[in-house]
């Protein structure tokens, strides 16, 4: 900047602003694109007393290599993950905030936004990757020793059950026709199977893969996680669906 003033204002040259911008870039061992960060920088200076950064040696230098921010963008994507899932968009509205962009204002930044495939390399930098995440151990009672009790009980109850039931093969064609056994009065009945038929959808059931950072550890999960749409239906082989008279 200092050599490109000097040059500009001796009167004994007749360089234009933007040749000596390039004279002093080539003598730096640069190009055209240089030449035009050194005007940049002088007119940032003129206009608003702010210095460059220090970038020498790092023609591709990111903002990242300022630990300040790279900790404040790590700090606002652990804060989301905390309550649900990180993504690359979120480093794209952060750096849009008011605050950030004021920041990289006074840092003297050329760029002001980022694109979304910078900020997938961004996460990849800072020690996030994208997949499945570790699994800890489930939490889960199905080995509780009075619901192995229940489940045996029930199981055994159910075999006598099944002896009064009309059975059918895969294709629905009944396998064994029961006449029922008398009852008081002598007036015979079967037992009818009816099932109750239902599907759970979580809120996060269907998200398998997401951003993980390298220092995260596995963490005990329930099965299935956040709200839940419960649909259900009672059924039955030889009537169909019941539903009531009133629908």
């Amino acid at each position: 900047m200092v050599g490109t003033l000097n040059l500009y204002l001796d009167s004994e040259l007749s360089y234009s602003w933007r040749e000596v911008s390039l004279v002093v870039s080539k003598t730096q061992g640069q190009g055209s694109n240089h030449a035009c960060n050194i005007r940049t920088w002088i007119h940032q200076f003129l206009s608003r007393g702010v210095f460059p950064l220090h970038r020498f040696g790092q023609a591709r230098s990111s903002i990242l290599h300022d630990e300040d921010f790279a900790q404040a963008i790590q700090l606002h994507l652990q804060s989301i993950a905390k309550d649900g899932y990180i993504r690359a968009q979120d480093i794209v509205d952060f750096i849009e905030t008011p605050e950030t962009q004021q920041r990289l204002e006074e840092s003297g930044a050329r760029k002001k936004k980022i694109s979304l495939w910078t900020a997938q390399r961004w996460l990849h930098r800072m020690g996030w990757h994208y997949g499945k995440t570790k699994k800890g151990m489930y939490i889960d009672g199905h080995e509780r020793e009075d619901v192995v009790k229940y489940r045996d009980e029930f199981i055994a109850r159910w075999k006598e059950y099944e002896k009064q039931m009309v059975t059918y093969d895969n294709s629905s064609n009944i396998v064994s026709a029961l006449a029922g056994f008398p009852v008081a009065r002598g007036q015979p009945f079967k037992l009818i199977l009816v099932t109750h038929d239902e599907s759970t959808y979580y809120k996060y059931d269907r998200r398998k893969s997401k951003w993980t950072h390298d220092g995260d550890k596995p963490v005990p999960e329930r099965k299935g996680e956040g709200q839940s749409l419960m649909i259900s239906d009672f059924l039955t082989l030889e009537w169909g669906r019941l539903v009531s008279d009133d629908l």
